[in-house]
């Protein structure tokens, strides 16, 4: 007998290491700091930073976004899709202390969505963001398992290591689990957007961005 597993409708996450230099993620965490001592009101959650949601226009950030583009066209190719280009709509910075979390949720209007972490604990066991299974109706039956695999779960999960790009699907919901590390986790979070004409006009399903 031969058997041949097909996995369909895979959802990618693609995980980069060692994406910048350490002058880089020096830089942006003392003014990650620096931002969160000067507003730490109106905070339902964790701490964001509320004077720019584009750090990537500015001096310290410049290189990171940089590195957000250029990772998220290798995310585009290595998934073979066809686009024009794709520019950062967002980029804002995140800092989780003890006891903090954030709620499932997903970003809205965009393509590809990521996370670069500039301070954590080094605790690879630990998840630091968890996304969810889209397909809803896998819970309807859920049978015990022998061991907890990306191919059996219906939830997931990432550890925070510092000088590390999470890349993936905007629509994916996801979370950020309750910090019980006495380090606050500083991490930058970001938004693409494809730009151009999207699918063909012959389909009649074509839009230009």
């Amino acid at each position: 007998m031969k058997l041949d597993i097909q996995r369909l409708f895979p959802t990618s996450i693609f995980v980069f290491d060692d994406v910048l230099e350490e002058e880089y993620i020096d830089s942006m965490k003392e003014d990650i700091i620096y931002s969160g001592k000067l507003n730490t009101e109106n905070r339902k959650f964790n701490w964001q930073s509320q004077n720019s949601n584009k750090l990537y226009e500015l001096p310290k950030y410049k290189e990171l976004g940089r590195k957000a583009l250029s990772n998220s066209k290798i995310y585009l190719e290595k998934l073979e899709y066809i686009v024009e280009d794709i520019n950062l709509t967002g980029m804002w910075s995140n800092i989780l202390k003890n006891g903090e979390a954030h709620p499932p949720h997903t970003h809205s209007n965009n393509f590809i969505s990521g996370v670069f972490y500039v301070q954590a604990k080094d605790e690879p066991n630990t998840p630091a963001i968890n996304f969810l299974d889209p397909r809803g109706q896998t819970s309807i039956l859920a049978p015990n398992v022998k061991q907890y695999t990306i191919y059996n779960s219906t939830r997931y999960f990432f550890p925070a290591i510092v000088n590390r790009m999470i890349l993936f699907p905007s629509w994916l919901q996801h979370f950020v689990p309750v910090n019980y590390s006495k380090v606050d986790r500083i991490s930058i979070a970001f938004n693409l957007m494809l730009k151009g004409r999207v699918g063909e006009p012959k389909d009649f399903q074509s839009a230009e961005l």
